[in-house]
């Protein structure tokens, strides 16, 4: 089934005027769930980080702490939390939003226990399965493990969220082959679903509903897109660092497109399979989609580059400016647009 762009002319200007109609509405929704965190933000987490902030031992930067309230604490139950509710037709409990906003306030601190701090593996396995402060060596450790004890006190079934954030562990662990320049292509998009989608399903273990073999499938190709997005976005950052991806390995932006749209298609497909109903569906395919068209609005601005190298996307030869796509400049917030209104959902 076709979600993306080749459409008939008439079923296409159907589709532009049926994403444009429901805009309005898709923004009413964001704008609610951007207020709700923040809100819930100022009475939780911040109130958390401030005391931390009284420690002063310089393991946590400003850089952490924007990282925890103005992006993976705002954005995971902000956009992802509402979003696992929106299938379901309901709102988040308050459980659920304690759970899921200290799980991704720890998403931050746990990616530089590998990238940033070089932590023995086995150290940082400890905090994730014990939890406990007792064993935490500084301010940044203590914060980590105190997150922790708040997302599994919240969460419906603790042992499953300990369980899927070991698998989460081990991606981790797993993702260090690709900076090994022996490691196949086929491995790094392997080792790209396997990250995005364990730490999708990390998020959705913390919900009250058990999750369908239809649902874990969506997901797990959901976080796989959201993992290659990711990617695409730091395409500068990790060619600097040496971490081999799909978007620092192609020579093609054209051909880096099509997997993510492929993946996209399939993704829509996945989510019209899920036990829940029709109208739910919807609403969380127009959601999803908005979402995930920034990776093509990154992947255009990107292939705008090759005419300067005879037609071929070669790395080494652009520039830093090149190589960053600025979502906040009005002419990419159009494209967004423009690339919205051509998905069929």
């Amino acid at each position: 089934m076709e979600v993306f762009i080749h459409l008939p002319p008439m079923a296409a200007v159907k589709t532009r005027f049926e994403n444009l109609a429901y805009l309005p509405k898709l923004f009413i929704s964001l704008w609610r769930s951007f207020e709700r965190q923040k809100q819930f933000l100022k009475v939780t987490l911040i109130h958390d980080i401030e005391q931390s902030k009284r420690e002063k031992d310089n393991t946590l930067t400003d850089r952490d702490y924007k990282k925890m309230t103005g992006y993976y604490g705002f954005a995971v139950p902000a956009l992802l939390g509402e979003g696992f509710c929106m299938l379901r037709g309901r709102s988040m409990s308050v459980k659920e939003r304690f759970a899921i906003t200290y799980m991704g306030a720890l998403t931050g601190l746990f990616d530089d226990f590998f990238d940033e701090q070089k932590i023995p593996e086995e150290h940082i396995m400890e905090m994730i399965t014990m939890a406990d402060e007792r064993i935490a060596n500084n301010s940044n450790e203590r914060l980590f493990v105190k997150f922790c004890q708040v997302a599994l006190k919240n969460a419906e079934d603790a042992d499953l969220v300990k369980k899927i954030a070991v698998k989460v562990f081990d991606a981790q662990v797993l993702s260090r082959k690709q900076k090994l320049p022996s490691t196949e292509l086929d491995e790094i998009k392997s080792i790209t679903l396997k990250k995005g989608g364990l730490s999708l399903l990390f998020y959705r273990s913390i919900f009250t509903e058990p999750i369908s073999e239809s649902e874990e499938r969506m997901l797990s190709l959901l976080g796989g897109i959201g993992q290659l997005e990711n990617d695409i976005f730091d395409i500068y950052k990790d060619s600097q660092q040496g971490i081999r991806t799909l978007a620092t390995l192609t020579n093609k932006i054209d051909d880096l497109r099509k997997v993510y749209v492929d993946m996209m298609e399939q993704t829509f497909e996945m989510v019209r399979q899920t036990p829940y109903t029709r109208v739910n569906k919807n609403k969380f395919l127009h959601f999803i989609s908005f979402i995930i068209c920034r990776g093509l609005v990154c992947l255009d601005f990107l292939e705008e580059k090759e005419p300067q190298t005879n037609h071929q996307f070669v790395l080494n030869q652009y520039e830093k400016k090149d190589l960053i796509c600025d979502m906040g400049k009005v002419s990419n917030t159009l494209k967004l647009f423009n690339h919205y209104t051509k998905i069929r959902v």
